[in-house]
């Protein structure tokens, strides 16, 4: 029962990760083009965009495009991090430590 609720907490951590994750990058980009003088958050804010697509490819058709593990979503997590979606990849990077945790309890 309680592994039920744990990786339910984990799949809505990383949806609303994901989803947190796509509108920082959509700003992130959009704020580019307001700016323009800086083109690197460009590409960041599209890689974020593809991290945070994958991410919820993962949460929502496990082991279809990509496993749903916590090894991968502590990956994306870090990668979204990097990437500039700092509070989307703060909830993934959550949500991979606490399946980690309870999956060696």
């Amino acid at each position: 029962m309680a592994d039920k609720v744990i990786e339910d907490i984990v799949r809505l951590l990383a949806i609303l990760g994901g989803i947190i994750a796509i509108i920082e990058a959509i700003v992130t980009v959009i704020g580019v083009r307001i700016y323009r003088t800086f083109y690197y958050h460009w590409i960041l804010g599209i890689f974020a965009l593809i991290f945070a697509i994958l991410v919820l490819l993962a949460t929502f058709r496990p082991d279809n495009p990509i496993p749903y593990h916590w090894i991968i979503l502590i990956i994306f997590g870090i990668l979204l991090i990097v990437c500039g979606s700092l509070i989307g990849g703060v909830l993934v990077l959550v949500g991979g430590i606490l399946k980690l945790i309870f999956e060696l309890i």
